[in-house]
């Protein structure tokens, strides 16, 4: 459904009224996004039986799980744009991706979900991709982000679940002395494509040696023959090492999903949030990502609360 986009929306406009203040963020209507990148139906929630995902599949088994919901373009700025702001591409001007190659960015008089949330009394956090543009459409009390590059502030590979765990906690701790209910967005680098030293989706990096460390990240491996290759793939040994390849970044993924929802049950509003996981756009494979295939739109989407 194309529509998912503006339902999201919907969902968080809904929530930040009638919340009432207290001494922290427990007991408040508090809001968490997770946006994967480039992911699609490889878990065991949507019947894969060859990945292990158990931190998705613990989300999954109290979530409601939504076997046809849409992204409105598949590719990454554009749809995050129309997931974050509710409107098509041709009505918020993200035409195309954010980067500098091709610096598209929303029209300024834009109004985006963290603005509106925040205007409604919500603290905002991002930790993680946000590949959308400008900051003053899109803004955030707290960013860690690719744009906020620095010592202390910046991601500069969205594959580190650790360094993403301890942004949260610093995010999260803001609750002890800050009663407005939270907005939470992460932004996961995986199961994205690299390519590289670190392996052609990521799967090497933090694995140790020149690839460096990831404490909170143990690899899972697949053998090519293990794989379930997806209806519109070519049942090739090449896609199979793909697919292990990619497996092995979802399995980072996996650990890093578990990691979030661990901080929210630390900090005590794990009850009192909203937790909704989909992803941005199809699979990087031939008939997924950027076409208009069933593979290409249709998303993975939970919402948990």
């Amino acid at each position: 459904m194309a529509g998912s986009v503006r339902t999201l929306v919907l969902i968080g406009l809904l929530v930040c009224t009638g919340h009432q203040a207290t001494t922290a963020c427990k007991g408040q209507k508090n809001i968490m996004f997770i946006i994967i990148d480039d992911g699609g139906f490889e878990s065991a929630a949507y019947n894969n039986s060859a990945i292990k995902t158990p931190n998705i599949d613990a989300l999954g088994k109290r979530s409601t799980i939504f076997d046809h919901a849409y992204t409105t373009v598949s590719s990454c700025s554009p749809s995050r744009s129309a997931i974050m702001t509710g409107l098509p591409t041709h009505e918020n001007g993200m035409y195309g991706l954010e980067h500098s190659t091709h610096h598209f960015q929303s029209f300024d008089q834009v109004q985006s979900l963290p603005l509106i949330l925040s205007k409604h009394g919500y603290r905002t956090g991002l930790i993680g991709k946000k590949h959308v543009a400008p900051l003053s459409v899109y803004p955030y009390d707290y960013e860690r982000s690719e744009q906020m590059v620095g010592p202390g502030n910046g991601l500069s590979n969205l594959r580190n679940i650790t360094l993403m765990k301890e942004y949260a906690q610093e995010f999260l701790g803001g609750c002890k002395n800050d009663s407005r209910p939270i907005f939470l967005y992460f932004g996961f680098g995986d199961p994205h494509r690299l390519g590289g030293k670190n392996g052609a989706f990521g799967e090497l990096y933090g694995t140790g040696g020149e690839h460096g460390i990831i404490p909170d990240w143990t690899p899972t491996l697949y053998k090519p023959e293990d794989v379930l290759v997806p209806y519109h793939v070519p049942d090739t040994p090449v896609a199979r090492q793909d697919l292990a390849n990619q497996y092995t970044s979802i399995s980072r993924l996996d650990q890093g999903i578990g990691l979030m929802v661990k901080e929210l049950e630390t900090a005590g509003i794990a009850d009192d949030t909203l937790i909704i996981m989909f992803s941005d756009n199809g699979i990087p494979f031939p008939g997924a990502k950027t076409n208009l295939y069933e593979r290409g739109m249709g998303e993975p989407m939970f919402v948990r609360k």
